[in-house]
């Protein structure tokens, strides 16, 4: 694919805002015996009950991440997100990106007719940037989604991004492009049809401040995507939802990380008949205490304070299964949903792979929940006498599910 490079309409903004660093990550944890509980699971389905669910140790990591999905689906032309600047008509501030960066999106088309979302970097710099970029971006033209719940494991552009991160299948979309001072680079073009959803990842390198951008036109033109861009009124209308006191919004700008990293988790294994359970992608309005969320450094103004989703974020949780007992022990571990019910709603599942490594060797899975099914098991891990087994589960929260999952330990 070419990517052309468009001088900037005049009064763009050159400050650049420091690059926000992310907290570092808890030391390594071990769950105490008299942490697990005796019995089997008393929640929905075979899940824990919410309430009793544990923080996942460590913290929130990597960088920052930018996010464009207010509005979720657009009806017309125009820009869909940007942190270059206070707007007149949707607020935000000034926040440039350097170093490596995630960009996720997901957007569907509700114009009418075919539309083509541009995702596109601009250098504010007084010098030439060096931008590399990769990632995955697909529609549901390319990858279809089944509407039945029942049936979804597996499917869609958002469980297609995702896997392609998980391995490691990534494209290249720009290498080591020089983009000089006020001029825009276009790192990637996507073709909507009418009704067409879009999800993508991507992983942005630049050698100095970088703004990004993404808009909506009909003819295709990064030419038109620019100058759309640096009108304020010329945003795209949609469904532009923002956050209240009991709903989340969406999210528009740069959020301040774009991970979790647990360090290490050891974990000695009890008797058999005992379980412990770990919040997963979970937010303060769901449980108080084990929130996985971060503040945005730029979001615009009638979007979300806070990445209450998590979507395109890259989670590592290291598991060290260990056995002090004389004889062998076995541990079930099992990926589950915080929202169970009698009937299945498409929003409310877990649709995505999982990257399990053990003791060196990875298999990567796909996991599935839903309400009525909110559990899908991982494996089963047996510990010989005095040994320890090193699980890693790795993943990047895929679009099209829910917040609130949990990780279920079982001693079986």
């Amino acid at each position: 694919m070419r990517h052309r490079t468009v001088r900037l309409l005049a009064g763009m903004t050159a400050a650049v805002a420091a690059l926000a660093l992310a907290a570092p990550a808890a030391a390594d944890t071990t769950v105490t015996t008299g942490a697990w509980t005796p019995g089997s699971p008393t929640g929905p389905g075979g899940t824990v009950p919410v309430a009793d669910l544990h923080q996942l140790p460590g913290g929130t990591s990597g960088s920052p991440i930018v996010v464009s999905n207010n509005p979720e689906t657009f009806t017309g032309n125009g820009w869909l997100m940007l942190h270059s600047r206070t707007t007149s008509t949707r607020g935000g501030s000034a926040h440039a990106l350097s170093g490596t960066f995630p960009i996720y999106l997901y957007h569907q088309n509700g114009a009418g007719s075919t539309r083509y979302l541009h995702v596109f970097v601009t250098n504010p710099n007084a010098g030439s940037v060096t931008v590399s970029a990769s990632g995955a971006a697909y529609t549901n033209a390319q990858k279809p989604l089944t509407s039945d719940p029942a049936q979804r494991a597996g499917t869609g552009p958002c469980y297609a991004v995702a896997d392609a991160w998980s391995r490691g299948t990534t494209s290249s979309y720009l290498s080591g492009v020089s983009v000089a001072p006020g001029q825009a680079k276009q790192i990637t073009r996507i073709t909507m049809n009418a009704s067409n959803i879009a999800d993508g990842r991507f992983e942005v390198t630049a050698s100095a401040g970088v703004y990004v951008y993404t808009a909506v036109t009909s003819d295709g033109n990064l030419g038109t995507a620019v100058n759309l861009s640096q009108q304020d009124t010329s945003y795209a209308p949609g469904n532009i939802k923002s956050e209240t006191a009991t709903t989340y919004g969406r999210e528009a700008g740069v959020y301040s990380t774009s991970g979790w990293d647990t360090q290490t988790v050891n974990a000695p294994l009890p008797p058999a008949g005992n379980h412990y359970g770990l919040a997963v992608n979970t937010t303060s309005r769901q449980i108080p205490a084990p929130d996985q969320t971060t503040p945005a450094l730029a979001a615009l103004a009638d979007s979300s304070t806070r990445s209450w989703g998590n979507y395109g974020h890259h989670y590592t949780i290291r598991l060290v299964l260990q056995n002090t007992a004389a004889t062998s022990r076995t541990a079930r571990v099992t990926f589950g949903s915080n929202i169970t019910g009698a009937t299945d709603v498409p929003g409310n599942t877990w649709n995505g792979p999982i990257a399990v490594t053990d003791n060196g060797t990875t298999v990567v899975q796909t996991v599935y929940t839903r309400p009525t099914v909110p559990l899908d098991q991982l494996g089963t891990y047996t510990v010989a006498p005095g040994a320890s087994r090193t699980l890693t589960l790795d993943f990047y929260v895929p679009g099209l599910i829910t917040a609130g999952s949990q990780l279920l330990l079982e001693s079986i």
